[in-house]
């Protein structure tokens, strides 16, 4: 009786052993794949460690290229239009060398051979301004006939109101006698001087008539008489 008690004991504890041993078996598996699950986790962690740096990394090179980009572009538009200018300086430079050379090759002091006479009668003068010389003549006769002081100061230069105050606003008097004034010929001596040539007509006997050289200069946009003799 004692040996089937001890046969049992026996084998109750051989299958505990064996039990435990299945266990401990099941335990070293799920073990393992704890610790593998574990490591794959670490790397899937480093991984997007990682991912997530050369993000940031991509980012900051595709803002400096963008960067670079607007600058490229900057500079190219400078580029053109420097281009632009320089090819409109270069037009404008050979049209300049241009004139200089038809106006070397003009004549300056040559009368104008294309001018007709123009006749005005004295009493038909009135004030045409001071836009062309021949218009400023025919005002300067209007304010000697009409003795206006302050047209006639207009008509001339300030250096000759000074020198020659009494003769060029004395008026009326200088006229006297005149019936028409005759402007016979131009000279343009350059782009702000010009001198025409006046004959004054007195009717009657044309030893009465008088010739004079009048030089006008523009000045302020505006023809004046500089001398007259």
């Amino acid at each position: 009786m004692k040996i089937l008690i001890f046969s049992s004991m026996a084998l109750v504890g051989l299958l505990l052993v064996g039990l435990q041993h299945q266990q401990l078996g099941c335990l070293r598996t799920e073990n393992a794949a704890l610790q593998q699950s574990a490591e794959e986790a670490n790397r899937l962690e480093a991984d997007l460690a990682k991912s997530t740096g050369n993000e940031a990394q991509e980012a900051e090179e595709i803002e400096r290229l963008r960067e670079e980009n607007h600058d490229l572009l900057k500079l190219r538009n400078e580029v053109s239009q420097l281009r632009d200018a320089r090819m409109q300086f270069e037009k404008v430079s050979a049209e300049n060398q241009r004139l200089q050379a038809v106006a070397k090759t003009t004549p300056k002091s040559e009368a104008n051979p294309s001018m007709r006479p123009i006749t005005i009668q004295l009493n038909a003068l009135y004030d045409r301004g001071l836009n062309t010389p021949e218009s400023a003549m025919q005002t300067y006769y209007w304010a000697l006939r009409e003795g206006n002081a302050e047209t006639l100061s207009r008509c001339v230069m300030p250096q000759l109101r000074t020198q020659n105050r009494d003769y060029y606003l004395s008026g009326k008097p200088q006229v006297d006698g005149i019936l028409s004034i005759e402007i016979v010929a131009r000279r343009d001596v350059d782009a702000a001087t010009v001198q025409l040539g006046i004959e004054l007509h007195r009717g009657g006997d044309s030893q009465g008539d008088r010739k004079i050289v009048f030089t006008l200069k523009l000045q302020g946009g505006e023809w004046r008489v500089m001398t007259g003799s």
